[in-house]
């Protein structure tokens, strides 16, 4: 396919060059034409005209050809210009590209002006596109499980699993976890959302019904005889009333107070166990014992496996299916995510916040490490099939150039004739 585009480019090139050497082999013939040829005035005006065209013709072949190469190899200075400045080519091509396409500032009003985020939420939107996603997804799965199918990289993952999990301290880094999640009181939003959770569940009529059955069978087997004189269902029902109303409104009372004295005890209760996780030397003795346990007990390592090649069969045979689960989730999150930013501009605009600040800070590291490559890739090209490369590339728009030039030259020749002989005009 290359190698048709090249020579493409090629015949397209030929083809302009005869165009253009034909318009200054038409002026040189009407030229040669006029010189034998009577001397009147209007014989030396076209004369004139077309003297005028071969110069601007063959000035401006100089000069076209004067970019790529020596003309007719004669070592004209400043000649041959692409192929002896390839360097500063390189170097200046480096730099306008980091400044005028990786410059933070131009990057950012990009990212303002064009609201990649409502781009974003408009391209998932559209089933088709979620569709494709979905396709990608499922053929990056299959060649990712065809890649963990070779045992050479099955041994490299193995031997990374074992020495991560060597190099972890599970007792300190549970420690760590606990830490960042209760940064903040955020595992007091967690409490709150189990109370709410437990509220719920006791008001259920299911739940009351669980508890006085609970209670009638206590009485049935613990107070045989007191159950054959008391009113069984009805103290079971009595009493499974009283603890569901006891206790939801003590959880209500932990809910609606932000500093209740269990909340209190739960954050004391988190704080020593964070504590003695990372001082503790029961603990630390014990979270060596569970990584030795990961690490060296086979038959853990056998359910490990056996799990893995459950999962990979089940994806193996739902790629081969025509119509994949796998693609089809993807596909609904894809078409979820993109109604949900179309819905929500606040997000849109984080999003966005978030990119403009990506690009100010990760540009000019990227602009340098583009730059250097650029430059450096430059350099090393064959000054000579650059300079064909260029020239294939501009060529055929250049020899218009030469074409205009006897068009151009010619007109001025005219002009330049009339001017000096308006004596004989008038």
């Amino acid at each position: 396919m290359q190698q048709e585009r090249i020579a493409g480019k090629e015949a397209e090139l030929r083809r302009m060059q005869r165009v253009a050497l034909a318009c200054v082999g038409a002026a040189a013939a009407v030229f040669v034409a006029t010189l034998f040829l009577p001397p009147t005035f209007w014989v030396r005006l076209v004369r004139a005209g077309a003297e005028a065209a071969m110069v601007g013709g063959l000035a401006d072949w100089f000069a076209v050809v004067a970019l790529f190469r020596r003309p007719l190899g004669l070592p004209i200075p400043h000649t041959a210009i692409i192929p002896k400045n390839k360097n500063r080519i390189a170097d200046n091509l480096a730099v306008f590209v980091r400044d005028k396409f990786l410059n933070p500032e131009v990057l950012t009003d990009l990212i303002r002006r064009s609201d990649p985020a409502q781009r974003l939420a408009v391209w998932f939107s559209e089933p088709p596109n979620a569709h494709r996603i979905g396709q990608h997804a499922a053929n990056l799965m299959s060649v990712l499980l065809d890649l963990v199918d070779d045992r050479r990289i099955q041994a490299f993952l193995n031997d990374a699993a074992r020495t991560v999990i060597g190099r972890i301290d599970f007792s300190p880094a549970l420690a760590s976890v606990l830490e960042m999640l209760t940064r903040g009181g955020s595992h007091q939003q967690l409490l709150d959302a189990v109370l709410r959770h437990a509220i719920a569940l006791l008001k259920r009529p299911e739940t009351q019904q669980l508890i006085a059955q609970r209670v009638v069978n206590w009485l049935r087997s613990e107070h045989k005889w007191k159950q054959i004189v008391l009113p069984t269902e009805w103290l079971g029902d009595k009493a499974a009333e009283a603890a569901r109303t006891n206790v939801i409104d003590f959880l209500d009372e932990v809910a609606r107070m932000p500093a209740h004295e269990l909340r209190a005890a739960f954050d004391k209760a988190l704080e020593a166990l964070i504590a003695r996780l990372k001082t503790d030397e029961a603990f630390l003795r014990r979270g060596e014992e569970l990584k030795d346990f990961v690490l060296r007990n086979p038959e853990l390592a056998d359910y490990a496996a056996s799990v893995w090649a459950s999962l990979r069969e089940w994806l193996s045979n739902d790629l081969q299916a025509s119509s994949p689960q796998l693609q089809q989730q993807v596909e609904r999150v894809g078409l979820w995510f993109g109604r949900k930013l179309s819905g929500d501009e606040e997000l849109r605009r984080s999003i966005n916040d978030h990119a403009e600040s990506f690009a100010a800070t990760a540009a000019p590291r990227f602009a340098d490490f583009l730059t250097s490559h650029i430059s450096d890739t430059v350099r090393n090209w064959d000054a000579t099939d650059m300079s064909r490369q260029i020239e294939l590339s501009i060529g055929p728009d250049l020899q218009y150039i030469r074409i205009s030039g006897t068009a151009v030259g010619c007109c001025i020749g005219i002009l330049l004739f009339l001017v000096s002989h308006l004596g004989e005009i008038f």
